[in-house]
């Protein structure tokens, strides 16, 4: 069994700052590292517990290069840096089953760690198909393109909640922490976040042996839309060909490919990046 695992940083154990996940800050971003690699062993535990062959980690918070190879088994791989035409879902096509590890909630949330939604500088919100999405439902959607279910979410209980939402009650989800507010949480000590994890890995896992694990259920034509922070920031993406400008802050982009889709984030997310505010 082929196993793919999609890994974020802000929700991992006990990180709670975005200092935590950022390198510009090393002393923090060393324990934001420490804390994304604890999670991807523990679930990669449980994958091989519960019949994983070979597992992929496609490291996927920010520069992409937060994971220490060295202290991976033989049997995983690691895809590492950036850019990757699909970011934090690049190449899980032919996958068994993906688990999306050390995640957090959609821009917006309520009572939610460091919640945002792809591009924390540039994103107000996302929708897909009329649907407000984080980076679950986006990253969701792209596997369900490739027919590659997703069996496991961890982070704290609001992406949880999200997930499950999304996914339905045949998803497997963990969490680590309890928010108290955007940069505050109740966090389960590593000790006991491994075991969970370990576990949850494990069941999602067996889900993927016997087919119960989740696709993400969407319909053609995918249509997106893209809510920036400032006015500026949609200026120059609606520029691209083939973007419908909604509003101020708002374009909208139709097609059906949701890999397409996918790649249209990244440059959209990049060209409002690159904007002087």
């Amino acid at each position: 069994m082929r196993i793919y695992v999609s890994a974020d940083m802000e929700g991992a154990t006990g990180v709670v700052s975005a200092l935590q996940t950022r390198s510009d800050h090393p002393a923090e971003y060393a324990f934001g590292c420490k804390m994304e690699f604890h999670d991807v062993m523990a679930v990669i535990e449980g994958a091989i517990e519960g019949g994983a062959k070979e597992i992929l980690v496609n490291d996927s918070h920010a520069r992409m290069i937060n994971l220490d190879i060295s202290g991976l088994p033989e049997n995983v791989r690691l895809l590492s840096g950036t850019p990757k035409a699909l970011g934090m879902v690049e190449g899980v096509e032919g996958y068994d089953g993906a688990f999306f590890t050390a995640y957090h909630a959609m821009s917006g949330t309520p009572l939610a760690v460091l919640d945002h939604t792809v591009s924390g500088a540039t994103l107000y919100d996302v929708r897909l198909n009329g649907h407000l999405v984080g980076e679950t439902g986006i990253n969701g959607a792209v596997c369900a393109a490739f027919g590659v279910p997703v069996a496991l979410v961890t982070g704290d209980a609001a992406v949880c909640r999200e997930a499950s939402g999304l996914l339905g009650e045949n998803l497997v989800t963990c969490s680590v922490k309890e928010a108290h507010g955007n940069a505050s949480a109740d966090c389960f000590p590593p000790s006991r976040t491994r075991n969970l994890l370990r576990e949850a890995a494990r069941e999602a896992t067996l889900r993927i042996a016997s087919k119960r694990a989740p696709v993400q259920k969407i319909s053609l034509p995918y249509e997106l839309e893209l809510t920036f922070k400032y006015s500026r920031q949609c200026d120059v993406v609606s520029y691209v060909p083939g973007v419908q400008r909604l509003d101020g802050r708002t374009v909208r982009m139709r097609g059906s490919d949701m890999v397409e889709m996918r790649r249209w984030i990244n440059v959209a997310t990049g060209l409002a990046g690159a904007v002087a505010l």
